[in-house]
């Protein structure tokens, strides 16, 4: 592997070149771990000079095979904890064309830079002149100054000012989102990342690439959900959501609403905004919308979205009912450069705060509310500008409690981070039990099941119901050992801890490949077919059994570094809100859920990965890994 290093503060670059960490940990986010973990210090804050920051793309990126387009960044965290965030769209190609496979950014520059990189190496130019823009206005001139191709990567007022959810924006309209890695960036000084390369993609076996790109096109195209997926995109969960209660709404408050899919819902959105259909890197499915404005106050206005976690963080979550409203809000993070799902996570439990007399109107400088666009768009623009009372909130809600206190309860975060779009008191499944053991903290993202099916079941904490056809479950590119242990012989249903330890590994090979993980991908593309495009591209001989025990090892070092930062026991919590409160929805309540029984999952999870009840590594299972 070929990592390039940029030193901000020397001014220099180099190249570390290691064909054998191609093995043990692929690309993507299992080489962004290994790094950290190996070469950052456990006991300095975040914006210390010392932290770093790793890009690095997915290993089959810039091939030809299906969906193979995405980047991951990590760092430590200003959470505290292991920090990392994946994007599409051409970034990761773009550092594939520079001829490297990742990019390592050290130090802090004095004054604002910006890097110019292709396959001849780095300049640093100065960036003074961008500094305070947004990042639309960033690409622009980058564009007009490097050339339209130029792919950029920046950060917006949000990151330079340290607001602790700050993204790094991919061109106009991807993200690296989630943990703030926006604010890393912003502290070394760095405004953007510009690629002109124009390298090549060095393939091992051509012809057995082709078989397999083939054979991979084949299976997505043949999954019962490509179609679906490829006319709605994300949003195809959107009125499913709404009908199982399971919205994030008003802050976990309020599980469905009843004009939902007349105002928000999937078939709404493409009547009435979608104009035609976009595609990431050599992806078949093209999940991505263009969407256009016909009439009223924002007529003529033209974006890419909606996406569905922009309607169930600002839809739901703050209860906005016009969309070209949601559109203004996502516009305005993407400039600032802020994750949407910190962002309106944020502004619900300010919201809540005020409702519940924590905050005066005198504290704001005016009444925000739920459903209220103008009050909505104005913190949105406090907190990225860290004007007023958005310096306090810029921190995070794990911050703002201590100033609150008695805020507990409403305050939805996980391991300091916020949570997102999905409420689990509605549909307490693999994938709820992964926002809490999620090693980034609440997210929705890392652990994702292949046999996911949205039908209402009876919460049992143990299991999920199977809904799968056999036709369905014979694409499944599972190991048949783990799937007869998951699913039970013949199969009948899901096992959720041994569901969630599967579908982490899983998560992992696919950030590590750079493969997408929209539902035609995770129904028929897994471990096995991974191994055999390994083998394609780069020559590895390496089954689908080894590719899960990298996995588990790039997992454990992961969970390492945050056991290092002083994760606990106690941190893998749901705010009491989900332990206390019904929620209410279209056909009644969601009841409470049962503390005691998610905490059986938790140490039925944590015996399964060979930690002991607390959640500390055993010694046998370091050894095991290879791990030091």
């Amino acid at each position: 592997m070929r990592i390039l290093i940029i030193d901000l503060e020397k001014k220099e670059h180099t190249y570390l070149e290691d064909e054998s960490l191609r093995q043990l940990y692929i690309g993507g986010v299992g080489l962004n771990t290994a790094l950290l973990y190996k070469y950052i210090d456990r006991t300095i804050t975040p914006f210390d000079v010392r932290n770093s920051l790793f890009l690095t793309s997915g290993a089959l990126v810039g091939t030809n095979i299906p969906t193979t387009s995405r980047c991951e960044a990590t760092a430590l965290s200003p959470t505290g904890y292991f920090g990392t965030a994946n994007s599409g769209g051409k970034s990761g190609l773009a550092i594939k064309l520079c001829n490297i496979d990742s990019i390592w950014i050290k130090g802090k520059s004095e004054n604002p830079v910006y890097a110019l990189i292709d396959e001849k190496g780095v300049t640093l130019k100065d960036a003074s002149h961008m500094w305070g823009r947004d990042t639309f206005e960033t690409v622009h001139i980058l564009k007009e100054m490097e050339g339209q191709d130029a792919e950029v990567l920046s950060i917006g007022q949000a990151g330079e000012a340290g607001v602790q959810f700050a993204s790094i924006q991919s061109d106009y309209h991807h993200s690296f989102g989630r943990t703030g890695l926006g604010a890393i960036m912003g502290s070394k000084k760095l405004k953007a990342l510009c690629f002109i390369g124009k390298g090549e993609i060095q393939i091992r076996d051509k012809t057995l690439l082709r078989e397999i790109t083939k054979k991979i096109r084949g299976r997505i195209l043949s999954s019962d959900s490509f179609g679906y997926t490829r006319r709605y995109g994300s949003m195809v969960v959107s009125d499913v959501y709404n009908r199982l209660g399971i919205l994030p709404g008003r802050n976990f408050r309020q599980g469905s609403f009843d004009n939902w899919e007349a105002t928000r819902g999937r078939r709404f959105f493409e009547e009435t905004y979608k104009e035609r259909t976009l595609a990431c890197v050599s992806c078949p499915i093209g999940c991505l919308h263009w969407s256009r404005v016909k009439d009223g106050e924002y007529a003529g206005y033209e974006t890419c979205g909606l996406e569905v976690t922009f309607t169930l963080e600002f839809g739901a979550k703050l209860d906005l009912e016009n969309i070209p409203e949601i559109f203004q809000c996502v516009e305005l993070c993407n400039r600032l450069g802020m994750d949407v799902i910190s962002t309106s996570a944020t502004i619900a439990y300010i919201i809540e705060l005020f409702e519940k007399g924590f905050l005066k109107e005198t504290d704001i400088g005016f009444r925000p509310a739920f459903g209220d666009f103008k009050s909505i768009y104005k913190l949105i623009s406090m907190i990225g500008r860290q004007e007023g009372t958005g310096r306090l909130f810029g921190h995070g809600i794990k911050h703002a409690v201590e100033h609150f206190k008695g805020s507990e309860s409403f305050a939805c975060e996980i391991k300091g981070l916020e949570m997102p779009v999905r409420d689990p008191r509605g549909r307490f499944d693999t994938w709820m039990l992964g926002v809490l053991i999620n090693t980034r903290g609440g997210d929705h993202l890392r652990i994702r099941t292949p046999v996911d099916d949205l039908k209402d079941f009876e919460r049992s904490y143990e299991y999920e119901p199977l809904a799968l056809t056999p036709a369905e479950l014979e694409l499944i590119d599972m190991p048949q050992a783990l799937k007869d242990k998951i699913l039970g012989i013949p199969p009948s249903k899901v096992a959720i801890p041994a569901m969630t330890k599967y579908s982490e590994e899983y998560m992992t090979l696919l950030n590590s490949f750079g493969l997408c993980i929209r539902p035609p991908v995770l129904r028929t593309i897994g471990p096995s077919i991974m191994s055999e495009a390994f083998r394609a591209v780069y020559g590895y001989e390496m089954d689908e059994n080894e590719l899960l025990f990298a996995a588990e090892r790039i997992i454990n070092m992961a969970h390492l570094f945050n056991l290092d930062r002083g994760l606990a026991f106690q941190d893998y919590h749901y705010p009491d809100r989900f332990y206390k409160e019904s929620e209410d929805y279209i056909k009644g309540k969601r009841l409470p859920l049962d503390h005691t029984k998610i905490e059986g999952m938790l140490k039925a999870y944590f015996v399964l990965r060979g930690w002991d009840e607390t959640g500390h590594i055993k010694e046998e299972t370091i050894k095991r890994l290879g791990i030091d």
